[in-house]
């Protein structure tokens, strides 16, 4: 400190008026200067007379004001800190689910007629051989199970080597449902979740979370403009347990593919 500044401090420094700071800051300073130091002796022997309406407290107020502006400017700057962080994590990283008033689906379906699926011997059965038979086009189709072999309007069904099919397989719609799921949100990006109950399984759960787009995870954020996320659900797939549930952030919104696909089943 400056001696200018030390020596409007010494009459609060003999009256033990200071605080911890200032008192080092005082005693580091007439340890060094002689001519502070030799002002200080003199007050304490009295050869200086203070008068307690003189003192300068001045500099010492300027001091405490700068300790409660750094204070006061700290505060600022951590609650600025905590309510960024707060924001970041509700609006990118975990932001809300959506409502159920913001989703809505647009099935489209593609019925290309029907097909025969019987499987493969050598592999798993998942995994069928699959013959179209028609295009829309209503076909007399007969299994022969007594000769192993399909008949479409009497003529024999062949596989792609131009050998009979055999009659062990069954005949099942052909073509597929799509399912779009938009949402509907201010924000350009939307979070979702997917989760099935296997490899095989069309049973899906879907969460979304309206957000952001700065994201943690680009792969779980909707891109497309339209903020639209498509099921593809083959028809012969479907039954009329099969469900896209959404989960919203007030209730559940269950889409059934059956009842806009215009199969009929029987279960």
């Amino acid at each position: 400190m400056r001696c200018e500044i030390i020596r409007d401090l010494l009459p609060l420094y003999c009256d033990d008026a200071l605080s911890e700071v200032s008192k080092e800051e005082v005693e580091k300073h007439i340890a060094e200067c002689s001519e502070c130091r030799k002002e200080y002796e003199d007050m304490e022997k009295g050869d200086i007379k203070i008068n307690p309406d003189q003192k300068n407290i001045e500099p010492m107020k300027k001091v405490k004001k700068k300790m409660r502006l750094t204070k006061i400017l700290f505060g600022i700057i951590l609650a600025f800190a905590i309510l960024l962080g707060t924001a970041y994590e509700l609006l990118c990283v975990h932001p809300r689910l959506a409502k159920s008033d913001q989703i809505s689906f647009i099935p489209e379906v593609t019925n290309k007629g029907v097909q025969y699926q019987y499987p493969n011997p050598d592999e798993d059965e998942k995994h069928p051989f699959i013959v179209p038979i028609s295009n829309k086009e209503e076909k007399d189709i007969k299994i022969d199970k007594e000769n192993n072999c399909v008949y479409v309007d009497d003529e024999k069904l062949l596989d792609e080597n131009g050998k009979p099919v055999p009659a062990n397989g069954k005949v099942v719609p052909w073509g597929k449902i799509r399912v779009g799921v938009h949402v509907d949100t201010p924000f350009n990006a939307v979070k979702a979740k997917i989760t099935s109950e296997s490899a095989y399984s069309l049973n899906y759960e879907v969460e979304f979370r309206p957000c952001l787009p700065f994201r943690q995870d680009i792969q779980q954020v909707i891109q497309r403009e339209d903020k639209t996320m498509d099921f593809d659900y083959p028809l012969e797939d479907i039954t009329m347990d099969t469900t896209l549930i959404i989960h919203c952030r007030d209730r559940d919104v269950v889409f059934r593919p059956y009842e806009f696909s215009g199969l009929i089943i029987e279960e």
